[in-house]
């Protein structure tokens, strides 16, 4: 309605009422605000993650500029509700693959349907929508410090961001014949070396790339040539090619400048970065021998999940003849980005309940 639009100008500045109206949902909402989502298929390994990243997301909104990411959301894929809908809130929507809940190969090949699952529902409810930016993150992030708005939403001028994974190869001849089916006007090099994790993008954006993204992650799974070639980033792809499909204003960017993330130990420093993302572990040998070690992958026991553990820090201070698990030197500035990461990890940790009492009820 107009007081909405107006709402909207005066969040943004005068004369962004059209602007307002083009971004569609989310209008009326100030400009410069985010909303976050992540996804999730409820297990204990991704329970695990995802109250630690909630946890830091809180911390980050007490912080100066933190009063800007005004909510956040988890989008469950999985058949039942599980121990932490209501420590999160969280919509939740069946999986494209039920047997998920217990145990599967590849579960974010759902991620595109579930997705697609809340923009319509929210279209449908805008009341869903907090905010005219949204952000689109996995459960294995660990906020460092708020992440401002690139700018005024309904300004169509402000790009949204993706990160620039250099593992992503969009070049791949499988890529390139998608992306030529979806649109054969495309130029190869227009797709993003991206994911949709992290993205921060409009409603809008989001629900112009997600029918390819889903329908070519459906794709994906049903070719093993295609499947096999692309690996476990294949689905980052499907969303890549509906990027570039449909033209959408994100700009793309690595280090050193991207606000998004950095992911230690491959990077050394937290850079400019919002978030860490703990994709790779880190084993730190000396003389041969284990001295340190953290990885995801340790946490996947439902009472990790419930009773979240403290982690241990690398070992204080750093000193020289620690290398990482593939022979890279521990050096002074990857062993403070590691311990930082562990750090916050460590304060999220200590805001969280101890919820196992919830294990019994979940086994009965």
């Amino acid at each position: 309605g107009t007081a909405g639009s107006s709402a909207a100008a005066a969040a943004g500045g005068a004369g962004d009422v059209e602007g307002c109206k083009a971004a569609g949902m989310g209008c009326g909402l100030p400009g410069d605000t985010i909303h976050t989502l992540f996804t999730s298929n409820g297990s204990p390994y991704q329970n695990f993650q995802a109250r630690i990243m909630v946890a830091t997301w809180k911390l980050a909104r007490a912080m100066p500029g933190g009063e800007k990411m005004v909510y956040i959301s988890r989008i469950l894929h999985r058949m039942t509700p599980d121990e932490v809908m209501d420590e999160i809130p969280t919509f939740r929507v069946d999986p494209v693959q039920p047997e998920c809940d217990r145990w599967c190969w590849f579960p974010v090949a759902d991620r595109a349907n579930a997705v697609r699952k809340w923009l319509t529902a929210a279209e449908a409810n805008p009341s869903m929508i907090k905010a005219p930016w949204l952000l689109l993150l996995e459960s294995d992030y660990v906020w460092i410090k708020p992440l401002p708005a690139p700018g005024n939403a309904y300004n169509p001028a402000v790009p949204g961001l993706s990160f620039a994974f250099d593992y992503i190869a969009p070049r791949n001849p499988h890529v390139v014949r998608m992306l030529k089916d979806k649109c054969p006007a495309c130029d190869p090099s227009s797709v993003p070396n991206s994911g949709p994790a992290p993205v921060l993008a409009r409603f809008e954006d989001f629900k112009a790339a997600t029918p390819i993204w889903e329908e070519l992650s459906q794709y994906i799974e049903t070719h093993e040539d295609v499947k096999k070639v692309l690996g476990w980033v294949r689905e980052m792809y499907a969303w890549d090619i509906g990027v570039a499909a449909n033209k959408l204003n994100i700009q793309n960017q690595g280090h050193p400048h991207t606000p998004l993330i950095s992911q230690p130990p491959h990077d050394h420093h937290a850079y400019n970065a919002s978030m860490y993302h703990y994709t790779w572990g880190s084993i730190y040998k000396e003389g041969g021998k284990e001295v340190w070690k953290f990885d995801k992958r340790f946490y996947t026991a439902p009472v990790d999940a419930l009773k979240v553990p403290k982690l241990e820090l690398p070992p204080m201070p750093w000193r020289q003849g620690i290398f990482l698990h593939d022979g890279t030197p521990i050096t002074p500035d990857l062993h403070a980005t590691l311990a930082h990461m562990i750090e916050l990890m460590n304060r999220g940790i200590e805001t969280l309940p101890d919820i196992s009492h919830k294990l019994q009820t979940a086994s009965q």
